[in-house]
This record gives C-alpha cells, sequence and structure tokens, in this order.
C-alpha cells in the first residue's frame, strides 16, 4: 500500500529534527482513492457515530457515541449545543462523527487499513522513519468533521508513542477550517498548522509524560465538503 517512491532518509531526518513529520502522497494512488471513495460516497451513514463530549465530565472520560439515524436525531442537536457551550467557556469539548469497530469479519476499506497499519511492513517504515519500535496501534477510527465540528484543546497522554493523523480530503482550503494546530504547553501559542490534504500521512511524537496540546478548529458552518481523516496512535 505504500508508496514505494518515498525518501525514506529524508522523512526520517525531518522526523529526528522537528519530533513529526508530514509523509505526502503516502499510499499508492489507488489504495488512497478507494479509502477516499469508502468514506465519501459508499459507507453506510448509519456506520458513523457522533461523539460529543459531555461538558460534565473530564478528559475522555465524558464521551458520548451516537449513531447517526433519525431516531437520534433531536438528542444529537441538543448536544452540540452544549459541546459549543462548553468550548465558547474554556472547557474540554468537542463534537465530530467517528467510526467504531467493525465487526471481526469485516472486509470494508477501512478495515483493510487498520489491518495494515499493524502489519511488520508498515512497524517497520515506522521505525524506519521514527526511530521508535512499535508493535501495535492502541486505536484507529476514522473522523469526520462536518460543518460546526471542532475538537478543542488537549493532549494524547497515555494514548502511545506515535500518534498519527492520515488525511483524505481533497482539495481543502485553510479558510474552512478543520485544521489540525498543534501548541505549546501555555495551551495558548499556536506553533504549526497543518491543513487537511489528501493522501498525506502525519505522524508525530508523544513525550512519555505529558502529551502535545493541539486542537481542530471548527470547521466553517456552509464549508462545501467533510474534513475526513483516520487517527490513530502506535505503541
Amino acid at each position: 500500500m505504500i508508496n514505494t517512491s518515498l525518501d525514506i532518509k529524508q522523512l526520517s531526518e525531518e522526523f529526528a529534527q522537528n519530533k513529526s513529520v508530514q509523509i505526502f502522497d503516502f499510499l499508492k494512488e489507488k489504495d488512497a482513492n478507494n479509502l477516499f471513495n469508502w468514506f465519501y460516497d459508499d459507507i453506510p451513514e448509519d456506520w458513523w457515530f457522533t461523539s460529543i463530549h459531555n461538558p460534565r465530565e473530564k478528559d475522555y472520560k465524558g464521551a458520548n457515541n451516537l449513531q447517526n439515524n433519525e431516531k437520534n436525531k433531536e438528542i444529537i442537536e441538543q448536544k452540540i449545543s452544549e459541546a459549543n457551550e462548553a468550548f465558547i467557556n474554556g472547557n474540554f469539548s468537542y463534537v465530530f462523527d467517528r467510526s467504531l469497530p467493525h465487526a471481526a469479519n469485516c472486509t470494508c476499506f477501512e478495515c483493510q487499513f487498520v489491518e495494515f497499519l499493524n502489519s511488520d511492513y508498515m512497524l517497520f517504515f515506522l521505525k524506519a522513519v521514527t526511530g521508535v519500535k512499535a508493535d501495535h496501534t492502541n486505536e484507529v477510527f476514522a473522523s469526520r468533521f462536518k460543518p460546526n465540528q471542532f475538537l478543542s484543546p488537549h493532549h494524547d497522554e497515555g494514548k502511545g508513542k506515535i500518534g498519527f493523523v492520515y488525511s483524505l480530503s481533497k482539495g481543502w482550503r485553510p479558510e474552512w477550517g478543520g485544521n489540525l494546530h498543534f501548541m505549546k504547553e501555555d495551551y495558548r501559542t499556536v506553533v504549526k498548522t497543518i491543513v487537511p490534504k489528501f493522501n498525506r500521512l502525519t505522524l508525530f511524537d508523544i513525550p512519555s509524560r505529558d502529551g502535545i496540546p493541539h486542537y481542530v478548529s471548527h470547521v466553517l458552518a456552509n464549508a462545501p465538503m467533510n474534513r475526513i481523516s483516520i487517527t490513530g496512535w502506535f505503541n
């Protein structure tokens, strides 16, 4: 699946210097397009779950994952309002659509990609680029940020050694929002902004004591498409 023309030496040097790296054209074009078509056109809508943080809970313990269907429409809208109010008040909150683990025998393109991430070949590639030896992924899920959805500043402490975001958005413009922002530990100073770009894998180091503060900005209310990516952690 990996694009064989990637310059491993250059990527490893960039990661060593910045503790993060953006790998453009990560997958072979056919594999990247298969994933794109799956998430944008083919995936059943009720395979998406709207994940909304309960503002009365800390960290990730307050997650509500509600299946996208007509039955849950009213409660999802209510919880989105609560999440945005918590965000305005400076509290940790988020709302975006995500996938949950599929059946064990599922062979959809997402499940094939998750299986690939845990393959010896991918883990060898990861070590070659980052110098970090990992033997599995801790958690992997697809995320879909629709208009007005967001993920407020947080860290990934305890999630794994290396975090990753594989972007599947074609023709995304930075003014549409949905950008990944890395911050200093003051949770105010942005040090790097990563705009969604199709078929790009971003790898970033997670320090052992605490994570790197980061957030995903609100997607514009009338954005013409959704921001879709696959996110997870290697450990």
